[in-house]
């Protein structure tokens, strides 16, 4: 193998390290911004979920972008993390229903549900399909066969994942799921909820970008 895959230098790029360091920024400040923003910042369809949305669009755009470079196998893995970002920003719009009337208001803010939406007994079934099919199509492409030389060469990104799943935890446990909690109630607790979310998306993201740097080092070593 060429030394770029089992040598490469830096690990992480410029923007992976900005990204990488704008994730951590938010997950720190989450718990202490959590006391002190108002409710409204962190209701569904407020700033931070829009803000959330940004960030698994963005993934998704990049992901349709990178899947026009390489060979097959390269190309079906992007489209395979292109429709999970979909699903995940789909998922955080309600799968379209932010765009109706809220069907009620509370402290926690505007209430909205997909049960309103006409298509919504087609979701999932479309979903299990999609993803089934994509499936298909990355394994008959040998898109799985790209694991090894990623992580020979330090692409796959086993931090951002962590720090993504310790973002998704301490969101479970500010909403008191699992036996798990934060402490807090009320407002600052669907603060920091929803902050922490943000930054395990952003980490994902993280991750996205480590994987397309090592992409080119390992096409430019071929």
């Amino acid at each position: 193998m060429p030394s770029a895959i089992t040598k490469l230098q830096p690990r992480l790029n410029k923007t992976t390290l900005i990204s990488l360091s704008i994730g951590l920024l938010v997950l720190i400040v989450s718990y202490p911004l959590a006391l002190v923003l108002p409710s409204w910042v962190s209701w569904e369809n407020g700033p931070v979920e829009n803000a959330q949305v940004a960030v698994l669009l963005l993934g998704m755009v990049q992901a349709l972008v990178y899947q026009k470079y390489g060979s097959a196998d390269w190309k079906w893995l992007w489209r395979g993390a292109a429709l999970i970002w979909f699903i995940c920003a789909m998922r955080e719009l309600s799968w379209g229903a932010v765009f109706m009337e809220p069907l009620g208001m509370s402290e926690e803010g505007p209430f909205f549900s997909s049960r309103q939406l006409w298509y919504k007994p087609a979701v999932m079934p479309a979903l299990i399909g999609s993803i089934l099919l994509l499936a298909v199509f990355m394994l008959k492409n040998g898109s799985q066969k790209l694991l090894n030389p990623l992580q020979r060469s330090g692409g796959l990104p086993w931090a951002e994942f962590l720090l993504a799943t310790l973002g998704m935890m301490i969101s479970t446990a500010a909403e008191e799921h699992l036996g798990l909690t934060t402490g807090l109630t009320g407002a600052a607790a669907q603060n920091l909820e929803e902050l922490s979310e943000l930054a395990a998306y952003i980490f994902l993201l993280t991750g996205q970008l480590r994987i397309r740097y090592h992409q080119s080092a390992l096409m430019s070593g071929n």
